[in-house]
């Protein structure tokens, strides 16, 4: 028998959730003072994708122990960022891109369900009218539908057909509005894709992509040596998900000037991963590992929300 530590006592309790939903629910009311409507919807979507991130992990066993540690872990880490407080077009990506991660669980190894395809991609190009970065998704999930033994010809099609539709739908409409130079400025945009604008990343962004990266490098650490543990379902999900890790990140990097879209999706994506580390590890340094962490995430708090930020570059 292994010796329970702090760190497994407080990942596998049942309380960690409501608690942790009380307190950030205080953080974000604390921190809104002047009562703005923005704050309360990006509270509402924060809610809602913690919810979807629940259900993930029940749903999929994502985790070999019972555990709330996965949403908790996103409610969290979305708290500490007072950036990710007002309502803002990441918020509708982020449950979009939950949204696909449920509905690509649900196809596993199933090539012929060309009706999820469709649906997936329909989110994707939906969040890609957004926010025209994350159009690079499209590429990476047919990358894992591949991965996940779930594309065939029909399903490609399917794919591609759910992925022009909103397009589809929105140019039409302007169309018959008589309003094609929307059209024409909206596909210009994606020429002027300037890559290394750093002069928008501020003191802020840097204090938490660098938590988050202080994180997620011994969680998949962790994964890598231990994996083996994990139904195989659960393996090339979680292999899916380190592939995203990379998407995201050199998204972060190449376009910083859509910083706060990438980190929000990156925070998402890395959630059930440090969940697997910090529940199923059990040793003398992931306790103390895991005490540091808590305690940075508590400084990043205070320090997003009630401190000033600077330009970093």
């Amino acid at each position: 028998m292994q010796q329970k530590r702090l760190q497994n006592i407080v990942t596998t309790s049942s309380f960690l959730l409501p608690v942790a939903a009380v307190l950030c629910a205080l953080i974000w009311i604390y921190a809104n003072p002047t009562y703005e409507l923005t704050h309360w919807i990006g509270l509402v979507f924060c809610t809602i994708c913690t919810a979807f991130m629940v259900e993930l992990n029940n749903t999929n066993m994502l985790i070999r122990v019972r555990t709330r540690m996965v949403g908790t872990t996103l409610l969290v880490l979305w708290t500490s960022c007072g950036f990710l407080h007002p309502f803002q077009t990441a918020h509708f990506a982020i449950l979009c891109l939950l949204i696909c991660y449920h509905a690509l669980m649900y196809i596993y190894q199933q090539n012929h369900n060309t009706g999820t395809t469709f649906f997936i991609y329909a989110c994707i190009g939906g969040i890609s009218m957004i926010i025209q970065p994350l159009c690079i998704l499209a590429l990476a999930f047919f990358f894992v539908l591949g991965y996940f033994r779930a594309l065939s010809f029909k399903s490609f099609l399917a794919g591609l057909i759910g992925f022009f539709l909103p397009f589809w739908l929105v140019f039409s409409s302007c169309f018959l509005i008589d309003k094609t130079d929307l059209i024409i400025q909206y596909v210009s945009d994606y020429s002027q894709w300037i890559p290394f604008q750093y002069h928008t990343v501020n003191s802020h962004h840097v204090a938490a992509f660098t938590l988050l990266l202080l994180i997620v490098i011994p969680s998949v650490m962790h994964f890598i040596r231990n994996n083996f543990q994990d139904k195989i379902k659960v393996r090339m999900f979680f292999y899916f998900i380190l592939w995203m890790e990379l998407v995201l990140t050199l998204g972060i990097i190449v376009l910083p000037h859509h910083f706060q879209e990438f980190y929000l999706l990156l925070v998402m994506n890395s959630s059930p991963l440090i969940a697997h580390f910090l529940t199923l590890s059990n040793n003398k340094f992931s306790n103390y590992f895991f005490i540091t962490i808590v305690m940075l995430i508590a400084a990043l708090t205070i320090y997003t929300l009630w401190m000033p930020s600077f330009n970093f570059f």
